[in-house]
């Protein structure tokens, strides 16, 4: 989304401070002796030192922690950090030695440079030796010099032979007179052309000077008959050879790997009612070991073992999560769940957690991460949020990698064996309905996400290691609160009820920043977030009462958060120095639309400039809606093409027209006459199918109005 120029009034920059604590009192006064006036020999009035006032104690910023125990978290800290770094950077310092050459028996002996450089190989040859003893690095030994080869001397100029000059003698090469011009110039294209491809070097900046961890993908061996025997599931019955080995588990054939059980299950496609029997044999060609399925098969291929049970789906889930060995059960998993708020909630608590210095993984619909910068590439959101093989396995790998704590997206149907310590709601909205759908449907849909939510709640047993949080500006919130063991401690958080643990004393919204003074049962934060608009004030609460329940201290829960600067199409902030502002918002229904561009109006703008487009093969209904809103609420609205799929994006486009009483073949009749005319409200309506076009016709009106 594209907004016009803004005329806005900063906010002051603030200093981020971690409590705001009321004045000292001083104790009262008890009864003094009468003190003798100290009047010196020279009429003067000197005081006592007694008559000072005593100097003030120091604020206690620590909240109770003393400072040598302050210095040695510091250090504890800074050794964990420091031993982190040099494990991490060992393998990049022995390819940097690799091919050093072994110095004598002792380097202080050797007679080298002596200067600061020689001192610097000295010190690589000890560290080498060292690496060679562990078995680290192999034995380099010097080479032999080879002899030096005898140097023919140069010619002089006036020696050289000037083949040019004899070519033109001998008439074989006109020369013109520009000639020396033309060299010139030839010599000028061949070191420009040398240096051309220096712009072909994309370096990362940003990630120039930081080292990853090598991520490792972890292996898993285990008998067909140990897996049925650990998972409880009976059998109707088996054929083949039962122990024979498993080494993966998937139910999709075209990603079967040699060795993989592969489980026949039911509507894990974009069709509901695709049976995944119809592809045994793709996954018998593609190696599979065993088959798991719900009817009896025929041919089974090259296949070992095939086990028939009730239910595929109701099996796989479970399979998956013995196979990889619960690995939710070996690190803390917080579940994050609601309708909205979700993924700005999940960078947050993630950033936390990462500021107390624990390895944090996620799952959310925007990205995967293992840990810390370590971005799962290969697989696109959000298919494992709603994958419980996927999730066992994907957090099977966190773990292997060093993984010890989970932010995810709880709100899908793969959580059933996932072991979650924390549980977060956020809100229970219409959002994620069909607007165009009647209330009975509505009330329906909105009964089962409730029940959904709840069931989240309900594994909150354990006094001692789980946790509530809940958001009670929602009217469900008691629901979820009493779900459960009643003795769970529950950290709440609010915008509206002051009541709650966590809520804002106050909070500014600009178009660059989020200031937030909060107010939590260990004191005051005051936290400036790159989020923006209001929505992003209760993700920050959110956080905010889950350090809060974890104990975390006060000055990593404003790090953590502070460090997220922006969380990708969630009200995303395009800064490239323009003189106008950019958000881009994953807005799809009419309800999230509306709301963002209220936001976008509270920041008093000169104009907003609305792009968007609608989804092919999705809710038609809901497109005039969309573009009633957006140009109701909007200066200027430019319709485009977002992802037609299959179908025809005029079409679509068509249908976004009648949300303004326009047709397309309204808007070509205008467009033959080159003159667009204005809506009744006064705004203005353009349309360009082709998305980056539209964009660019946004940005050029922002740049001149």
């Amino acid at each position: 989304m594209a907004l016009g120029s803004f005329s806005l009034p900063l906010f002051p920059s603030r200093r981020p401070i971690s409590t705001l604590r009321s004045p000292l009192l001083s104790p009262p006064l008890r009864f003094r002796l009468p003190l003798t006036t100290a009047i010196g020999p020279d009429g003067k009035f000197y005081p006592t030192p007694s008559d000072d006032d005593p100097p003030e104690a120091p604020e206690d910023s620590m909240h109770g922690v003393s400072k040598f125990q302050q210095i040695h978290r510091q250090a504890a800290r800074a050794r964990k950090q420091q031993e982190e770094r040099a494990k991490n950077e060992q393998s990049i310092f022995l390819n940097a030695i690799a091919d050093v050459e072994d110095s004598p028996d002792d380097p202080l002996l050797d007679d080298g440079q002596d200067d600061f450089f020689g001192e610097i190989d000295k010190a690589i040859a000890l560290k080498r030796k060292e690496f060679v003893k562990q078995g680290l690095l192999k034995p380099n030994p010097k080479k032999a010099t080879p002899p030096e080869l005898e140097v023919i001397d140069e010619l002089d100029p006036e020696e050289v032979i000037d083949m040019d000059e004899i070519r033109e003698l001998t008439g074989l090469t006109e020369i013109s007179a520009g000639g020396a011009e033309s060299q010139e110039q030839s010599t000028q294209n061949k070191v420009k052309g040398e240096f051309s491809d220096l712009s072909s070097f994309h370096i990362d900046f940003d990630n120039f000077s930081k080292t990853r961890p090598r991520i490792v993908e972890p292996t898993f061996r285990m008998s067909l008959a140990e897996l049925l025997d650990e998972s409880k599931i009976v059998p109707i019955s088996v054929y083949g050879d039962i122990d024979v080995e498993i080494t993966g588990v998937q139910h999709d054939s075209r990603l079967v790997e040699s060795g993989d059980l592969y489980v026949c299950c039911t509507g894990r496609t974009e069709k509901a009612d695709d049976d995944m029997h119809v592809y045994l044999s793709e996954a018998s060609k593609r190696g599979a070991s065993a088959i798991v399925a719900s009817k009896e098969v025929v041919d089974v291929g090259h296949n070992k073992a095939l086990v028939i049970v009730d239910d595929t789906d109701a099996a796989l889930p479970i399979l998956s999560a013995i196979f990889y060995r619960h690995p939710s059960k070996n690190m803390s998993v917080i579940g994050i769940t609601g309708s909205n708020g979700k993924t700005a909630t999940s960078y947050l608590i993630k950033s936390l957690y990462e500021a107390m210095g624990l390895r944090t993984g996620m799952l959310s619909s925007v990205a995967y991460y293992i840990h810390g910068d370590n971005k799962m590439e290969d697989i696109e959101p959000p298919i494992a949020t709603s994958d419980s093989h996927l999730v066992q396995k994907l957090m099977a790998k966190m773990l292997h990698n060093g993984t010890e704590t989970l932010v995810m997206d709880a709100s899908g149907s793969c959580d059933e064996l996932v072991d979650f310590d924390i549980a977060v709601f956020t809100n229970l909205t219409q959002d994620h309905l069909d607007d165009f759908h009647n209330e009975d449907d509505d009330d329906e849909e909105l009964k089962h996400r409730r029940n959904a939510i709840a069931e989240l709640f309900t594994r909150m047993v354990d006094p001692e290691r789980h946790r509530k949080v809940v958001n009670i500006d929602d009217p469900n919130a008691a629901f979820f609160i009493s779900q459960g063991n009643l003795s769970v401690p529950v950290v709440t958080f609010a915008v509206e009820n002051k009541k709650a643990d966590v809520h804002p004393l106050k909070f500014e919204l600009s178009l660059f920043e989020t200031t937030v003074l909060v107010n939590t049962p260990k004191g005051i934060l005051e936290i400036s977030s790159g989020l923006l608009g209001r929505r992003s004030v209760y993700s920050i609460l959110a956080a905010v009462a889950v350090g809060v329940a974890v104990g975390a201290p006060l000055e990593d829960i404003v790090k953590g958060v502070e460090e997220v600067d922006v969380v990708p199409g969630r009200c995303e902030l395009i800064d490239e120095e323009q003189a106008y502002g950019v958000i881009v918002d994953h807005a799809h229904t009419p309800r999230s639309l509306s709301t963002l561009l209220d936001y976008v109006r509270e920041l008093s703008p000169r104009r907003i400039i609305t792009v968007f487009g609608c989804a092919g093969e999705s809710d038609r209904g809901k497109r005039p809606m969309m573009t009633k809103i957006a140009t109701d609420k909007s200066d200027i609205t430019i319709l485009t093409s977002d992802n037609p799929k299959n179908e025809d994006p005029l079409d679509i486009l068509d249908d976004m027209l009648a949300g303004v009483g326009w047709s397309m073949q309204d808007y070509l009749k205008y467009g033959e006459n080159d003159y667009y005319p204005p809506l009744p409200n006064g705004h203005r309506l353009f349309l360009h199918d082709i998305r980056s076009v539209a964009v660019r016709c946004a940005v050029a009106m922002g740049s001149c109005w």
